[in-house]
């Protein structure tokens, strides 16, 4: 969702003294993580180096392998955006997982934590509010636009285009010839500007969850939540995996959340904050849980703890949207940045169209009013997938869940055109990242084999001497199908 690279410059341009540029630099420091890992040793640096005058610095973990000699490289392209993977709590177990035998580069992306520069957006107490997006806060957020047009830094440096232009120039600082990719949601863009340009280091990329860049995708995002509430309507309640008590002698999961029009399921954030759910606000926060690879049956679980053991579903209900909350006040700026410059002025009409299952439009609108503001005049990002098609340059994975709303499966399939040769997958039943461990035990047999798949496809893409399992070829997309 950044502006593409521009291809042609004029003659004079192209004769004019390229500025004075500060090559970039490695200084060694102390690892973050607090604990180490089992599989893999961690070695830590800054990387610095200057862009137009601008100075652009964060942090690199390079961990190779422990107990086995490495058979190559990868970098990890984080998403969000805003995750910083060189931080306390930035390594975990399935990110390494794959690979066991391969060094993993790990940076944090620009604007994240201990970067610079970065953009800051302070809403105070306001981002706890349950209309959070409403006039007082747009207020706020028309004085930062304000204060970074004045001040800078300019929100243009903060792209996956300069993300893929940033691990270009790390891995030639860290003196790597060969690595492939790893990228899971925001960064598969970054990813993909890298497949396009084809540098000499590329060897192959893993993308999961794929975000195109440029592509408006509000259709396909609203159909995959249907196709993801759906799957839970089918489950607990035409297929009655949740019991009795949970259904409540409801036969549907509309008649269930009606439920909540009545009397509102009232909880309190760990601040303090009074939140409520209504009928459409559950079917929206249902919806949300597609965020995990495993979110199907992590709803269900949640639909028998609310009847079962409210005061449970209500703990982690508040617990998990103070920590999305916290998260998004940190990232915002970058949020706004990587998603406002696909907003068409026809989104809005959008939001009119029938769904299958209610959708708050009120807040939906707010947001897109957000972005819009965030945005202001500047033109919109080109479409990746209008530039030439082509062979992919080398071999290329892609992975995507059936009922992902946050990256649907359509954008993934949408590459076909753009790119031939891709090895991708398609699980019906998963959510977002399904290359991550899922979030508890995955009860339901079908969505334990898709796990399973999604996890064995990525082990045979990088040792082609294994296979993924019986039964996986099941779920590859072939040509966008």
């Amino acid at each position: 969702m950044k502006p593409a690279l521009i291809a042609a410059l004029t003659l004079t341009m192209a004769m004019a003294t390229p500025p004075v540029a500060r090559a970039a630099t490695l200084d060694p420091q102390p690892c973050p993580f607090a604990d180490d890992t089992a599989s893999h040793r961690a070695v830590c640096s800054r990387f610095e180096r200057e862009e137009g005058g601008v100075s652009i610095a964060f942090d690199v973990a390079v961990l190779t392998p422990a107990t086995r000699r490495s058979t190559g490289h990868v970098v990890y392209i984080p998403g969000g955006p805003g995750e910083a993977p060189v931080s306390a709590g930035g390594v975990f177990a399935d990110l390494l997982a794959p690979f066991d035998d391969r060094t993993v580069v790990l940076f944090n992306p620009r604007g994240t934590l201990n970067t610079e520069p970065r953009m800051t957006c302070d809403f105070g107490d306001l981002v706890w509010d349950e209309d959070f997006g409403d006039a007082r806060a747009q207020d706020v957020l028309r004085g930062c636009v304000d204060r970074l047009d004045r001040e800078g830094p300019d929100p243009a440096l903060f792209t996956s285009l300069e993300i893929a232009e940033d691990i270009d120039a790390m891995l030639g600082a860290l003196g790597i010839a060969r690595s492939g990719l790893y990228g899971i949601s925001y960064g598969t863009e970054a990813g993909l500007h890298l497949l396009a340009q084809a540098p000499r280091w590329l060897a192959f990329a893993i993308l999961d969850s794929v975000s195109v860049p440029g592509v408006s995708g509000m259709v396909d995002e609203l159909a995959a939540r249907d196709r993801f509430l759906a799957e839970i309507d089918r489950a607990c309640f035409a297929g009655r995996r949740c019991s009795a008590l949970a259904r409540d002698g409801a036969a549907s999961l509309a008649e269930w959340v009606a439920q909540f029009d009545g009397t509102p399921l009232v909880f309190h954030l760990e601040r303090g904050e009074a939140w409520s759910f209504d009928g459409t606000d559950m079917l929206d926060y249902l919806g949300q849980l597609a965020a995990y690879p495993d979110g199907l049956d992590f709803a269900l679980a949640l639909v028998e703890m609310l009847q079962t053991g409210r005061l449970r579903a209500t703990g982690w209900i508040s617990d998990d949207i103070a920590s999305n909350t916290e998260f998004s006040a940190a990232s915002l700026p970058l949020m706004l940045q990587a998603y406002s410059d696909t907003i068409d002025t026809g989104d809005v009409a959008l939001l009119d169209r029938p769904t299958r299952y209610a959708l708050n439009r009120e807040s939906a609108a707010m947001q897109l009013d957000f972005m819009r503001l965030w945005h202001g005049a500047r033109p919109r990002e080109a479409n990746f997938l209008e530039d030439g098609a082509g062979e992919a340059p080398v071999p290329v994975l892609v992975l995507s869940g059936g009922v992902d709303p946050f990256t649907p499966a359509e954008w993934a399939r949408s590459l076909h055109a753009r790119f031939t040769g891709l090895e991708h997958y398609v699980f019906p039943l998963l959510g977002h990242a399904v290359s991550v461990a899922p979030v508890q035990p995955v009860v339901d047999a079908e969505m334990t084999m898709q796990m399973r798949c999604a996890h064995g496809v990525v082990r045979a893409f990088l040792n082609p001497t294994l296979g993924a399992g019986d039964g996986c070829e099941t779920y590859r997309s072939e040509n966008g199908r």
